[in-house]
């Protein structure tokens, strides 16, 4: 049976929408992945143009990529390769071009897995690893760059996670590094289905005047 999309819809009207609009702001979203057993959220995945409804729609299927480097706070984040499906315990590597292949690795259950990176840069330590969930067949939008240099040889593993962040911010920053947000972030679970109607969806809306979300389900 194929996954159940996720969706969040954002709702905002009145002096709450009028307020938001001469802020210029625009609705943000980032997802999670856990790696080393830390949950992490460093990319805007999505950016949206303020409207009174917005909805954030996905599936959870996921890809790998990488970058050269981690950009500042606020930059975009420039890919070097080509994005290659990867589902949970499934094991890619790196060759020599930079180019993903299967791998006779280990894999590890529910983590998506670099089984060995042979790839190199001249004068650089190592590549930077991205996820993404897909935006369609054959394409994804990034979720999440490791910091963290990934050098010949040697290995990583990713599992993402159904938790995701919005928050109001101004411009458009989707695959940018997060910086600091303009207000409070909002938390939303999809790991499991509402207990009531089966469905992996929420709906936010936010208070200009006291500074929260109101969140629920669905």
């Amino acid at each position: 049976m194929a996954e159940q999309s996720r969706t969040l819809k954002v709702v905002n009207q009145g002096p709450d929408l009028t307020t938001l609009a001469k802020n210029r702001f625009s609705l943000q979203v980032a997802k999670s992945v856990i790696k080393d057993g830390e949950l992490h959220f460093n990319v805007v995945w999505k950016s949206q143009v303020l409207a009174p409804v917005m909805q954030v729609k996905w599936k959870p299927t996921y890809g790998l990529n990488w970058t050269s480097e981690v950009p500042s706070p606020g930059l975009m984040i420039t890919l070097g390769g080509f994005w290659k499906q990867c589902d949970p315990g499934q094991v890619l590597d790196i060759d020599e071009t930079g180019q993903w292949m299967q791998s006779t690795a280990t894999p590890v259950k529910d983590y998506l897995s670099v089984g060995s990176n042979n790839y190199s840069i001249p004068e650089v330590n190592g590549i930077h690893i991205v996820v993404g969930v897909q935006s369609a067949p054959g394409n994804f939008d990034i979720i999440y760059v490791d910091e963290t240099e990934l050098g010949k040889g040697m290995t990583a593993q990713y599992q993402p996670q159904e938790q995701i962040q919005w928050w109001y911010q101004t411009g458009m920053r989707s695959s940018t590094m997060i910086e600091q947000a303009s207000t409070k972030k909002e938390t939303g679970d999809y790991s499991a289905p509402d207990s009531r109607t089966g469905t992996y969806s929420k709906t936010s809306s936010y208070s200009y005047t006291t500074g929260t979300w109101k969140t629920s389900s669905p």
